[in-house]
């Protein structure tokens, strides 16, 4: 190869690599975890927030993206199944006892295992998985749990449970070698040498979050898994029970005492068996409390989705539980904490991981505060999504100002054209619009269809 090419291929190097490292500032209603910072800016470096307040000195060379809209930081899902979200919503005739006697029924088997499995069997997963991950980046989300071991492409969301695996987006979280994330659904039927391992991952500083007590809110076969979960030792620092919509006041001031967490997936709990859990009796007991959204077949197509159905819940009942601010809280801060993460996710502050979110709109709608516009949103008003500083989801204008020089796919997403970038992920894959593809073909041959991205406002 020619010494002048070789050169030249130096350069173009040496200034994409400028190009990456050039500083980036937000300015917009910055929601921090103690306050609300109209006109306020957020500076990020590196992929790290760098600064946060009014009126920064910005390094020369800063682009500054100007929005009116409100910059929080990126949601946090712990709970959801993300290869099952190709399918479109299902609505039960029924309201069930126990997730066992869903699971047992034939139109279930039908309409959702089989088809699944099929896709399995054929090798889609990974297809599968990525458009999950797109859905769950146009709700706002920055990280994820329930992903597949299977060696998929990463680089959108954060695998929050798969670290430690090659690709895993998190080297710079600084977390323990050691630490893992263990996301288990059928809890009481872990082997010992599975409860060993999930123990030892608590004890290097891990968590373990495990499907719980799943059914009616007065099921007694679902309370009583908290017994037999309290049999095989796992009540414990670092563990978080998803669901527990059968246990009572007395279980969650036991997990109070323990330090166990707890997921509350409130659309899917009532779809599937007609109530929720008593969130009342887990905020009285200081019980750590995040929000997820399942699944979208009954749940959430997303976190946004599961935000403005919880709020909407919320208003619904004699007392408020909470406020929008504590609301908020719960896709970001509550969930970082039940991970251990909350040295570098969940909150917009000096030093923390640049994982952000920005709401197209007004600050303030019908004389609420920004924090209620967060709950609110709907994924036509996500402006920017940024993971680890790099712009991966949003309008056109922000993503080409952004990033230029970069191959942006659009998506059209409830009326609103959208912008998505791949470039992060590694080998190249192919357009979007092949993934899509691909599973609407497989999908028709099971006789179902691929779920929208967004059910937009249903």
């Amino acid at each position: 190869m020619p010494r002048r090419f070789c050169c030249l291929l130096i350069i173009l190097f040496a200034a994409c690599v400028l190009a990456q490292e050039k500083p980036i500032a937000l300015e917009g209603t910055v929601l921090t975890s103690e306050e609300a910072i109209p006109g306020g800016m957020v500076l990020i470096e590196h992929g790290v927030i760098r600064d946060v307040g009014l009126h920064l000195s910005l390094p020369a060379g800063t682009t500054l993206v100007k929005t009116d809209g409100v910059i929080a930081p990126g949601l946090i899902d712990l709970h959801n199944h993300l290869t099952w979200n190709i399918f479109p919503r299902w609505k039960p005739n029924e309201e069930f006892g126990s997730r066992y006697d869903w699971q047992q029924t034939p139109v279930y088997k039908v309409l959702m295992d089989a088809p699944h499995q099929a896709l399995v069997e054929e090798g889609l997963e990974c297809d599968a998985e990525r458009y999950a991950e797109v859905k769950a980046i146009t709700e706002g989300e920055t990280s994820v749990v329930g992903s597949l071991r299977a060696p998929c492409n990463r680089g959108l969301a954060r695998n929050l449970d798969d670290l430690r695996e090659p690709g895993a987006t998190a080297p710079e979280l600084g977390a323990n070698a050691q630490q893992r994330i263990v996301y288990n659904v059928f809890p009481l039927q872990m082997t010992e040498p599975e409860i060993s391992d999930a123990k030892q991952a608590l004890g290097s500083g891990g968590a373990l979050l495990i499907h719980l007590a799943e059914g009616a809110p007065n099921n007694a076969s679902a309370a009583r898994e908290f017994l037999m979960l309290k049999g095989r030792g796992l009540l414990m620092p670092g563990v978080s029970l998803i669901h527990a919509v059968a246990l009572q006041p007395d279980d969650f001031r036991e997990m109070s005492a323990a330090g166990v967490g707890f997921v509350w997936s409130p659309r899917s709990n009532m779809e599937l068996y007609g109530g929720t859990a008593n969130v009342a009796a887990a905020l009285a007991s200081h019980v750590v409390t995040a929000l997820a959204p399942d699944w979208s077949p009954t749940g959430s197509d997303g976190l946004l989705g599961e935000l403005q159905f919880a709020a909407i819940w919320n208003a619904t009942q004699p007392h408020h539980l909470f406020d929008d601010h504590s609301l908020a809280d719960m896709a970001t801060v509550n969930a970082a904490k039940l991970v251990h993460m909350d040295h570098k996710l969940g909150q917009i502050r000096k030093g923390y991981a640049a994982d952000l979110l920005i709401i197209r709109g007004p600050a303030a709608v019908h004389g609420e505060d920004p924090w209620w516009t967060l709950d609110h949103a709907g994924p036509e008003q996500v402006e920017l999504v940024m993971v680890g500083g790099e712009p991966i989801y949003g309008d056109t204008g922000p993503m080409q100002q952004l990033l230029q020089d970069s191959a942006l796919e659009t998506l059209n997403l409830c009326g609103s054209e959208k912008r998505i970038s791949f470039r992060t992920e590694p080998g190249s894959p192919p357009a979007f619009a092949g993934t899509e593809a691909r599973l609407r073909t497989a999908l028709r041959a099971q006789g179902r269809t691929l779920a929208p991205l967004s059910e937009c406002g249903n």
